[in-house]
């Protein structure tokens, strides 16, 4: 797909190399990058995007920007990966790390494409591990020495770079994690749509595993019913391929069976799906309200939490490190993992006050329009820019 290697090109349109899972693969980090490589259309040539793509045992149609395939357990990849970006017209190869994406211990084969490749790297951090192992914080190490810039999505996650990790500060740039630039419309708009005018809609979406804390929002939820027995709990979202993987549909039953023990069958809704962009701009629109009940307080970025912003939503959340910093603006408001009890009383207190909670959902729309993909997108192409520049001669 690309055109061999050029001399002269700095003074042209930058092309841009996603190295990351990609659509159709059913991945959050597939879908942002999808999103960001859209962005950067509009800045770039047509064809100055293309794809490195990891692959988990499985095959993909993808689209023909998809210069390679990695398959994630097969190091020969890694070395194939490195020496076809050399030889490509890619000017700087945007890295989007998660350690569950990447083969060998703690992700560790990544290293060896980036040990052979000549190009700029700018590294997106889609988690910042507080707590590391020693085998994954020897593997960040090493990745972030091998990258010329580190994104990442809020200001706790620079703390954790330079204190835990010993980037240096230069190396970190804060750019947050884009959302869709929608006109806010009210829940009633899309509930007309539905037909769920009648049902205050609460709703946790996104892929379905454990970690996501589903079931105590259920055991909060008698309570929330007992006194608004109109509340309609929609729980939307495939469960991640991982769990599926392993686990099959186990942590979805266990959820199924707790509907029915507690007689919440009228109460509550799954969704069993990845959804199309339309219909998940439908149906977390017509919510009024989001919870993300997450057991994980490491988490720090949230794709689900800032789609619930973008979209002017008030939020009950627990304390991850993104909710944290973005709800402290009065977006939304925290309360601690398992506490059914303590879940159960604000989300009556905020179905109870309307007025705060339409002045979270004002905060959140607020927040969400600055990050738009367009200003996200151009804070990235300037970020490639700066590391492709040359380096000034030194006198």
């Amino acid at each position: 797909m690309l055109s061999p290697a050029s001399q002269g090109r700095l003074d042209e349109k930058i092309q841009v190399n996603f190295l990351s899972s990609c659509l159709p693969r059913k991945c959050g980090i597939a879908l942002f990058s999808a999103n960001l490589s859209e962005a950067l259309e509009n800045y770039l040539d047509q064809d100055a995007i293309s794809f490195i793509a990891m692959n988990n045992n499985e095959r993909y149609n993808y689209p023909p920007r998809v210069m390679f395939e990695v398959e994630q357990e097969n190091l020969e990849d890694y070395f194939q990966a490195a020496s076809m970006l050399n030889s490509s017209t890619v000017d700087v190869v945007s890295l989007q790390h998660e350690f569950g994406l990447f083969g060998g211990a703690d992700g560790n084969y990544l290293k060896v494409l980036l040990k052979h490749l000549k190009k700029p790297v700018v590294t997106t951090c889609h988690t910042v591990l507080q707590d590391p192992s020693p085998g994954q914080k020897r593997t960040f190490t090493e990745i972030a020495s091998y990258s010329r810039e580190l994104v990442v999505m809020n200001k706790l996650a620079i703390n954790l770079l330079t204190n835990v990790y010993d980037v240096p500060l230069h190396k970190i740039r804060l750019i947050p994690h884009g959302v869709p630039e929608k006109e806010y419309k009210e829940p009633s708009f899309y509930k007309d749509q539905l037909n769920l005018q009648d049902r205050f809609l609460i709703i946790t979406f996104g892929f379905i595993s454990p970690n996501k804390g589903i079931e105590n929002m259920l055991n909060a939820l008698p309570s929330v019913v007992k006194k608004h027995p109109h509340v309609l709990y929609m729980v939307m979202g495939a469960t991640h391929p991982v769990e599926k993987k392993h686990n099959g549909e186990d942590y979805r039953s266990t959820l199924e069976s707790l509907v029915k023990k507690k007689g919440l069958s009228r109460n509550v809704l799954f969704i069993d799906a990845f959804v199309e962009d339309e219909t998940l701009d439908c149906l977390v629109g017509a919510a009024d309200l989001v919870v993300c009940p997450y057991y994980s307080e490491a988490q720090i970025t949230s794709g689900v939490l800032s789609t619930a912003l973008s979209k002017g939503k008030a939020i009950i959340s627990t304390p991850f490190l993104h909710a944290r910093e973005a709800l402290a603006g009065g977006c939304g408001s925290l309360v601690d993992a398992g506490d059914a009890d303590a879940l159960a009383k604000e989300t009556i207190r905020l179905i109870e006050n309307n007025r705060e909670r339409l002045a979270m959902s004002k905060k959140a729309y607020d927040l969400g329009r600055l990050m738009g993909w367009s200003n996200v997108s151009a804070e990235y192409l300037k970020t490639f820019t700066d590391v492709v520049k040359p380096a000034p001669a030194l006198k």
